[in-house]
């Protein structure tokens, strides 16, 4: 018998004349929680597809408790207890828990008489070993929120005779309790003997849950590390294939906070729907300025209100000795006071377009000459804009959705640097990008800052927020209930705010 699970040797991959898996080795052992890490494009999701069935390889052997697995499509990878748990959702919205738990047995069967208690109750029997009866079977899937439907997923691997689980960026939509939840729903899994593959981006996850960590680079696992021995620095350098200097830049060294320095001054703003009230803050020139708040918390509707994307009851907003209030976001964006949205795909980039056109798409006006867009123009400052911000691609021309998430968001921050915005608002400017692409627009924002932007930065993640921002605004349930700078920038004081557990100190 194998001391290993899985056993993947000398894996290759080729999509024509590009490949990008060379001679791939990995393991993973019973109960272990194995992380595999890498810059956007390294090979990750290549290589976890080979496993699941989703692609074949040119070249290796897969090998599942030592014998030798032939795995051509996902039927073949569950048949091996291998179980895969996309970033993306992937159930079935508009039936309950327990069909979509027995999705693949209900097909394979292709009875039409189905004994739905029988299925609920088996359901049952698997949720309760993941969340107790905090989820009910017969309940509808879209009425669960997203972390929930995240327990159904592993529920549907584990009614497969999982032994092998990979997790996708699975806390990526989960909020702070949630993730302490799925963490235990983790640990719980690897006590029984089950062995995860957990792709993650945030280090602080793989230090915190993970037995050991690989990292490939351009297609190649050039190294391999148990988690207790090894620093974030080593795995930043691997990654990136040089020395990285320093994750985070370092921060403004004196900041002067007089009305005569006030970049954006907000008063009084409360939603007319009541996601938040009496919000009040000013943005100096030379600093950045985060707001951190657990998920639900109004950091982004807050945002959305003050460049006219939310409908207000009050408030001002003070930009040039104007109102912004009242004014459409086109007016406020033409104002030089722009905001970039978390959801990159939905909101922020044409996928089906190039690069080129994603670039000018929200300053059309600046390119246009006689009622004609000047296409010469337009490639002139597209290509300086991806020159600038060295965004990894052919040329111009290529299609945004062909590039990797890091490259993504920085055709997104190419979006809106072109047009010469005097503030930006960022929201998760780093969100689903590896560390070497985050420390590169780390970098950026505080030389755009230096260069005279000023620069909001919205984060859920708590150690960007300690290591970029000069001060920061505490957000909970919509109201600002604290400010942190210098010192109190640390993770303790933001978190005793943001819970809400400064309040029971008080009381």
């Amino acid at each position: 018998m194998s001391e290993y699970l899985m056993e993947l040797k000398n894996i290759s991959k080729s999509f024509g004349e590009n490949q990008v898996l060379f001679d791939v080795n990995f393991d993973l052992r019973p109960g272990e929680i194995h992380a595999i890490i890498g810059e956007n494009g390294a090979g990750k999701s290549t290589l976890m597809n080979i496993v699941d069935g989703l692609l074949s390889p040119n070249g290796g052997e897969i090998y599942v408790q030592g014998e030798l697995a032939s795995i051509h499509n996902t039927f073949d990878a569950q048949r091996y207890g291998i179980g895969f748990v996309h970033q993306e959702i992937a159930l079935c919205q508009d039936v309950s828990v327990a069909q979509n738990i027995f999705m693949s047995e209900i097909n394979a069967k292709k009875k039409m008489n189905i004994n739905y208690q029988e299925m609920e109750k088996r359901a049952a029997e698997i949720l309760t070993t993941i969340v107790g009866d905090a989820i009910d079977p017969r309940d509808t899937v879209s009425n669960l929120p997203i972390s929930s439907q995240q327990v159904v997923e592993i529920a549907k691997a584990l009614s497969m005779q999982c032994k092998i689980l990979i997790l996708d960026e699975p806390t990526a939509a989960l909020a702070e309790r949630e993730v302490e939840a799925l963490y235990t729903i983790m640990q719980n899994l690897s006590a029984r003997g089950i062995g995860c593959i957990y792709i993650s981006h945030r280090m602080s996850e793989i230090f915190e849950q993970c037995h050991r960590v690989s990292v490939l680079r351009d297609g190649h696992m050039v190294s391999v590390y148990d988690v207790k021995g090894v620093t974030v620095q080593q795995l930043v350098n691997d990654m990136a294939g040089r020395e990285v200097n320093a994750i985070y830049p370092e921060k403004a060294e004196k900041i002067t906070y007089s009305d005569e320095n006030v970049l954006l001054e907000v008063n009084d703003l409360t939603d007319a729907a009541g996601v938040f009230e009496n919000i009040d803050f000013k943005l100096y020139k030379g600093e950045m300025l985060g707001f951190s708040g657990l998920i639900g918390s109004g950091r982004s509707e807050i945002m959305q209100g003050v460049v006219g994307l939310r409908k207000l009851r009050s408030g001002t907003v003070k930009f040039h000795n104007k109102n912004m209030i009242g004014k459409t976001p086109r007016e406020v964006f033409s104002e030089g006071l722009a905001y970039m949205s978390e959801d990159r795909k939905h909101c922020g980039l044409f996928l089906d377009m190039d690069i080129k056109n994603n670039v000018s798409a929200m300053y059309l006006d600046h390119f246009t000459n006689r009622g004609m867009i000047d296409a010469r123009d337009e490639a002139k400052k597209a290509d300086g804009m991806a020159k600038e911000l060295n965004i990894k691609c052919m040329n111009i021309s290529q299609l945004v959705g062909d590039l990797s998430g890091g490259n993504q968001q920085k055709a997104l921050i190419a979006k809106i640097l072109v047009g010469k915005p005097e503030i930006v608002i960022f929201d998760e400017p780093t969100r689903g990008i590896d560390v070497a692409a985050k420390t590169e627009i780390h970098r950026l924002l505080r030389k755009l800052i230096g260069e005279g932007l000023g620069v909001i930065v919205i984060s859920s993640e708590l150690n960007e927020v300690v290591g970029m921002c000069d001060r920061a605004i505490i957000l909970h349930e919509g109201k600002i209930v604290g400010e942190a700078s210098g010192q109190e920038i640390n993770s303790t004081h933001i978190m005793n705010y943001a819970s809400g557990a400064y309040q029971l100190t008080q009381n």
